[in-house]
């Protein structure tokens, strides 16, 4: 059964991850974004299992609405990664993160997040979108982010651990779709939206 998407943008699409995909998730960690993150070594075998790992937990929180992770590819080239995590169904609330190499370019970032964001509020009904930039990270994404309508709420300081005695702040990021909320309906009127993607969902008296 197929759990995540591939969705198609200007210049690109996401699409999920496959087994071949260690190599180029290999390739990404070896550009971490994050303040604290090392990166990995592509020889290493121990790095090759944590990749495999990566790409089987993908597929099983999807399945369980725990999280979705797309590749994020430009022109036909793997260039990052988008994660939706801390994903809470009843709150309709979901946290956002790209990944990217050096050659992905904030456009990209952008159109990337869009369209994970119009898939998961038609999919699975989610209204508010949560980023959270690290102290360290490039400056341009903040501007990314508020360009997408997303506001800082808060600031989290020294909740980042950066190394042994080294902490980083968190700023956090919302964005309120404004997507009615779904409506409840009797047993059996509507195919669960949180499986199967070979299913399409559709409200009651819409035609298939």
């Amino acid at each position: 059964m197929k759990f995540t998407p591939e969705l198609t943008f200007a210049g690109g699409r996401v699409r999920p991850l496959a087994d071949s995909d260690v190599e180029h998730l290999l390739a990404l960690y070896q550009h971490p974004e994050l303040p604290g993150q090392r990166p990995l070594d592509p020889a290493s075998e121990q790095a090759q299992l944590q990749m495999q790992r990566m790409i089987e937990l993908s597929v099983q929180m999807a399945a369980t609405q725990r999280g979705m992770m797309w590749l994020l590819e430009v022109d036909g080239e793997v260039q990052g990664m988008v994660s939706a995590f801390d994903w809470q169904p009843s709150a309709l609330r979901v946290t956002l993160r790209v990944d990217g190499l050096p050659s992905l370019q904030d456009q990209h970032r952008a159109v990337a997040l869009t369209a994970c964001m119009d898939f998961l509020a038609s999919k699975y009904h989610l209204r508010n979108f949560a980023y959270q930039w690290i102290s360290g990270q490039h400056e341009s994404l903040k501007t990314l982010l508020q360009s997408l309508g997303f506001e800082r709420t808060a600031v989290l300081r020294q909740a980042w651990r950066t190394g042994d005695n080294q902490f980083a702040d968190i700023e956090q990021y919302h964005l309120l779709r404004s997507e009615a909320k779904p409506v409840p309906g009797r047993l059996g009127e509507q195919d669960n939206p949180g499986q199967n993607l070979e299913k399409s969902f559709h409200s009651p008296g819409e035609s298939s």
